[in-house]
């Protein structure tokens, strides 16, 4: 009898040590969204045109972060839009963790003065949030056309 309640509590313990290695996983991949939002604002405010591995732009846009699906699964780009309406894609993320989902596809432009275009879905918003979520826990990315980047993990 003892032997089964410790098999029991065991396989409990087992399943919360897994939830919570998924939880954590979720929040790197969240921090690494962050990361990328935020090099973007930087590369845009600092006009950041390429480089020689990954071509120029001539006269930059705005520097683009945008998540997508591909084959079902996540993935965040970052790239250039150059004023020839080219772009260059400097940074592709594909996260991965099982059941991982954007609740809405987000497109953030920041734009080479200041400011930003956000895109939730497909249209343009003021402000709004996109939720990156799994079985186990959410992470809120909270955008605006200013440029904030406002991050929460729930």
């Amino acid at each position: 009898m003892t032997v089964a309640i410790m098999m029991i509590l065991l396989g409990f313990g087992l399943v919360n040590y897994m939830r919570s290695l998924d939880k954590q996983k979720l929040y790197q991949i969240g921090a690494t969204v962050e990361s990328m939002l935020k090099d973007a604002r930087s590369k845009a405010q600092n006009g950041f045109l390429g480089s020689d591995a990954l071509g120029y732009c001539t006269q930059l846009q705005g520097v683009e972060v945008a998540s997508t699906l591909v084959d079902g699964d996540v993935q965040v780009i970052g790239r250039l839009r150059c004023s020839d309406a080219s772009t260059i894609v400097y940074e592709t993320y594909a996260p991965e963790l099982n059941n991982l989902a954007f609740d809405t596809q987000f497109q953030m432009t920041f734009l080479a003065k200041q400011g930003a275009a956000v895109l939730l879905g497909n249209s343009q918003v003021a402000s709004g949030a996109a939720t990156l979520t799994n079985q186990v826990g959410a992470v809120v990315f909270t955008l605006d056309q200013g440029g904030t980047i406002n991050v929460s993990y729930e």
